[in-house]
């Protein structure tokens, strides 16, 4: 099948659209939560229901990728930073995967809070997070004794959890990408308050104001998380 020329605002992807959104339903990308739980917001991307389910129009998601496609990799493209954001451990192991692939930062375990609203005062945290690591690595803290020594271990402990996969920011990211945006309610507004462009898989049983670049989608899947973190941080392929 030929692919076919997608124009979007000032570049041209090249997407197989049909082999596209048949790969979307495989990855079940259209399942979305029980409509007791549909946001009134929502409803212009659903096509229906199945046993309770709502089902998303995946045409309307498509569009969705490919405009968040073309602003992901223009970002890439001008070497810009992308915050990855996934607290989900039945899924975090793919967006640390993405972020390092790309060399971008990542929150996998906890927000913490402030990260991005007071970006000054938790850049000295990791600031003495990254200290900490040097000192180690270096055989500095064995001049402590062996109870001080454990509690500096404790700290880098800690401190990893938090930090590990910003320690390398020195200013605050370009954008973020938020797998499951109910999930991550705090970061999404943090971002919206220092005005980081936000791109976002959002289920259908959440708001879609307020994000920049929204993918009506599953976040629960694990296909469907991996599918759209692979199409955006790829080339024109999905698969590539």
């Amino acid at each position: 099948m030929s692919e076919e020329n997608f124009q979007t605002t000032g570049m041209v992807i090249d997407l197989d659209k049909e082999r596209i959104l048949r790969e979307m339903g495989e990855a079940r990308l259209c399942f979305g939560r029980s409509t007791s739980r549909l946001h009134p917001k929502m409803k212009p991307y659903i096509i229906g229901a199945k046993n309770s389910q709502v089902i998303i129009d995946l045409e309307k998601t498509y569009d969705m990728l490919v405009k968040a496609k073309e602003f992901f990799q223009n970002l890439l493209k001008e070497h810009k930073t992308i915050l990855f954001v996934n607290v989900n451990p039945a899924t975090n192991d793919i967006t640390l995967e993405a972020a390092q692939k790309t060399n971008n930062p990542y929150v996998i375990n906890r927000w913490v809070g402030g990260l991005l609203t007071n970006f000054s005062e938790i850049s000295k945290r990791i600031k003495y997070y990254n200290e900490l690591i040097q000192k180690n690595a270096s055989g500095e803290l064995t001049k402590y004794t062996k109870k001080e020594q454990l509690k500096f271990q404790k700290e880098l402990e800690d401190l990893a959890e938090l930090f590990s996969g910003v320690k390398d920011c020195a200013q605050l990211p370009d954008a973020i990408f938020v797998v499951g945006a109910r999930f991550h309610q705090t970061a999404i507004k943090e971002a919206q308050k220092t005005h980081i462009p936000i791109i976002a898989i959002v289920n259908t049983d959440t708001n879609i104001e307020g994000i920049d670049y929204p993918i009506v989608a599953s976040d629960l899947h694990r296909s469907s998380v991996e599918y759209i973190t692979n199409f955006l941080i790829n080339g024109n392929s999905s698969n590539q």
